[in-house]
């Protein structure tokens, strides 16, 4: 058995730092000495360390606490999510790094938006006569109806147009909620990663925005993901956001086009 100092030392911890993991009841001690000191077993070490890297990569006490009470490939699945979440975080920092570099005060209001959490989507199927923001009735009803559930939005509306058909434009609205909410009946949910959004805001019959967008981005050396939202703005029945995520252009011999 080892004394508290010993089993800091054989960590390359501080005696202090095994206190507050014992506080947060991340990694207790074996047992007690004789003189009531805390005592620690050689076999305690690589938690320890492995507490210690987490907590330095970031992962919050509440997250390192669960994972260490898992094993298999509740572990597993538990590591490659934080492994989707620092990807994202390091390309938000990639992003934010390029557009600083790339935009001046006299390009057009290009600008980025980070969803930092994994959140959800829930969407409705959509209906309307051809014509500008012509989904802003249904994306109304639907807000109203998901008061009436309870069920709190984070931010306006979103809208995808996918198809039109004599007239008609079929689509679907939605709203961003928090993870762990009950799907509210005949929605659809759609699970999102971390993500990092070039976002431009646009007049209703703007029809070049998406193409100015995608040279914003390949200029910065960057591409648009799978991603792509409209978002009704509140108080501006003429213009909506539009959103695409971000993702890397793959160097060349990845089947992709390499960066500037």
């Amino acid at each position: 058995m080892l004394t508290i100092s010993q089993f800091a030392d054989r960590c390359g911890l501080s005696p202090s730092a095994l206190r507050f993991y014992e506080r947060k009841g991340l990694l207790l001690p074996t047992g007690r000495r004789a003189n009531g000191y805390r005592a620690y077993a050689p076999g305690q070490v690589e938690e320890a360390r492995s507490i210690s890297s987490l907590r330095a990569a970031g992962i919050p006490i509440a997250a390192i606490r669960e994972f260490l009470r898992l094993s298999g490939r509740a572990r597993e699945a538990m590591l490659a999510t934080w492994q989707q979440e620092m990807t994202a975080r390091l390309l938000s920092l990639e992003i934010a790094d390029q557009y600083l570099r790339g935009v001046s005060s006299s390009q057009l209001p290009m600008h980025l938006e980070h969803w930092k959490e994994r959140s959800v989507l829930v969407w409705y199927p959509a209906t309307a006569p051809e014509g500008p923001l012509a989904f802003r009735a249904d994306v109304a009803a639907r807000k109203r109806e998901l008061a009436r559930r309870r069920v709190p939005v984070l931010t306006s509306g979103y809208v995808r147009t996918l198809d039109l058909r004599d007239g008609e434009l079929h689509g679907e609205v939605g709203f961003r909620i928090r993870p762990g909410r009950r799907l509210p009946p005949g929605a659809r949910r759609q699970d999102v990663p971390p993500t990092v959004f070039a976002t431009l805001e646009c007049t209703a019959r703007d029809e070049k925005a998406a193409h100015r967008v995608f040279r914003f981005l390949h200029g910065l050396g960057f591409r648009p993901g799978e991603l792509h939202l409209e978002r009704y703005l509140p108080g501006a029945p003429d213009r909506y956001l539009l959103m695409m995520a971000v993702r890397r252009i793959q160097p060349s011999g990845c089947g992709g086009e390499r960066p500037r």
